[in-house]
């Protein structure tokens, strides 16, 4: 966690009259890129490297413009301002959700009233130019970068759902309150249509994606091929299975298909939108596509070691993205498995990715694990900050309401546990947590007496016993938890279970 800080600094560039901001990797991919941004960027709030967040966002958001002039976020630029790609589908829907996680840790109204244009923009093109059947799912490639795979995609559905719950959020707070409402529909509407249209019971998975079953059939033609080239028999008999049910029963219009696994169909969990039923079946199944270094990118490609907690893994000797494992996956889904309250099968993950730690340098860890890619890469920040700062320590700061949202949830392996100075505009906290005989005591601590402090403590009485909170403040129960608040400097708990 202390070298990926030092990697996020080294990945910062600065181009006379172009700008500055962070590149996704060393030593292949030393440019921008607008989705590896989005990733990062929220792991660089949690450790406070605030200035490389607003100098990369202003780069973007200015190259942007100047590329697309529609909201569309670009997906890769060259230090001399070249851009490659304008832009996939999912980048735009991330910019958004990405100025909203800003705003929670700066509370700067300015910051938000400047890009906020970007985002409606966006959202316009988004849905006006992409969502051509009026269903409310974009078409086009998002993620995984497969030949074939530009439909309704599982993750652009995710994102975008996310971007419209948070630009309702965003539009509330600059009072743009109808724009807010329609926003908020729009992100329900959403949430139901892919937790009913995107689900498959019959692999308990989200599908990769909607397309028609000519699509399907084309790109299960190439899958076959490349899971026989793998030696991957297990693969192509689910895939010729799948593709002599769409042959037994045809459907003249689109439907939801799961064919490589790909670890986009995590999203719906690690935005947190997926049913609980749904969501824990889900996590469930993306467990047998992990090796000992974490998830692989595409499911179809697993190997012997796949569920495998322990044991030695090689990798190829020649580069290839075939077969990867990478960290961002892996990440993705230890904050999915957080937000379904799974601590230890999300430190499990963070575990996995560990193992990796200084194969290529000291302090480094590669991208694709354990030891092909980028030597450095940017979002392993976001896989690494955001489960530990804001999910297993629960902070989630409301800068502009000047107040934070405690909310831990330890894993077991953790019995004591301390994280300092985690910087929020102009306040600072620091939570520190240990265990007990009977239970466990936290501690909160800020620089900015006048700020609230909310600790919500999870009601655990149903399985541990009667809960028994000690301290200052009285803890008031509410939606499966305990409130206790104060606006002082410190705030400290003892929390005790009696199992008679």
């Amino acid at each position: 966690f202390e070298w990926l800080k030092y990697n996020c600094d080294w990945l910062v560039r600065t181009v006379p009259e172009i700008g500055s901001g962070i590149t996704a990797g060393i030593p292949d991919y030393p440019w921008w890129f607008g989705v590896d941004s989005e990733y990062a960027l929220k792991g660089y709030m949690a450790i406070g490297q605030t200035e490389a967040v607003y100098n990369t966002i202003a780069l973007l958001d200015s190259l942007s413009e100047a590329t697309n002039g529609n909201g569309r976020i670009v997906h890769e630029v060259s230090t001399n301002g070249a851009v490659f790609n304008p832009g996939n589908i999912n980048e735009t829907p991330q910019f958004a959700s990405l100025i909203l996680e800003v705003y929670r840790w700066n509370g700067d109204k300015a910051f938000l009233k400047r890009y906020f244009p970007t985002v409606k923009k966006g959202l316009e093109w988004l849905m006006t130019e992409n969502d051509l059947d009026g269903n409310g799912f974009p078409d086009g490639f998002g993620m995984m970068e497969i030949h074939g795979l530009d439909s309704e995609m599982i993750d652009v559905a995710s994102y975008t759902q996310r971007a419209f719950a948070d630009a309702a959020a965003m539009a509330s707070e600059l009072g743009e309150n109808a724009l807010a409402d329609e926003y908020n529909k729009k992100a329900e509407k959403l949430r139901e249509a892919i937790n009913s249209e995107f689900w498959s019971e019959e692999f308990n998975s989200y599908a990769d994606f909607i397309g028609t079953d000519q699509q399907a059939l084309h790109l299960i033609e190439d899958a076959i091929v490349r899971a026989d080239t793998l030696d991957k028999p297990w693969a192509v008999a689910e895939l010729d299975a799948t593709k002599k049910a769409i042959l037994a029963n045809p459907s003249e219009t689109p439907r939801p298909f799961v064919l490589h696994h790909n670890w986009v169909i995590n999203t719906p969990m690690e935005m947190g939108i997926a049913d609980p039923d749904k969501a824990l079946k889900a996590l469930e199944t993306a467990e047998t596509f992990v090796n000992p270094f974490g998830v692989f990118v595409t499911g179809i490609d697993r190997d012997e070691s796949a569920g495998s907690d322990d044991g030695s893994f090689k990798g190829s000797k020649i580069f290839s993205y075939t077969g990867a494992v990478m960290t961002l996956p892996t990440g993705v889904q230890a904050v999915a498995e957080n937000n379904y309250g799974r601590p230890d099968q999300a430190l499990n993950y963070l575990r996995r990715m560990s193992r990796t730690f200084s194969y290529a340098l000291p302090g480094s860890m590669y991208e694709v694990s354990p030891d092909y890619g980028m030597i450095t890469q940017a979002w392993n920040i976001y896989s690494f900050a955001f489960p530990i700062v804001q999910q297993f320590f629960g902070i989630q700061p409301r800068a502009s309401e000047k107040k934070v949202v405690i909310t831990p949830q330890m894993p077991q392996a953790w019995p004591k546990a301390s994280l300092e100075h985690v910087v929020m505009a102009d306040n600072a906290v620091s939570v520190y947590y240990e265990t007990t005989t009977h239970g466990y005591k936290i501690r909160v601590e800020q620089d900015q007496p006048g700020w609230e402090i909310l600790l919500r403590l999870r009601d655990e009485s149903e399985h541990q016993g009667s809960m028994n909170i000690v301290g200052k403040e009285k803890g008031i129960p509410r939606d499966g938890y305990y409130e206790i608040s104060t606006t002082e400097s410190e705030l400290e708990v003892q929390v005790s279970f009696d199992p008679s």
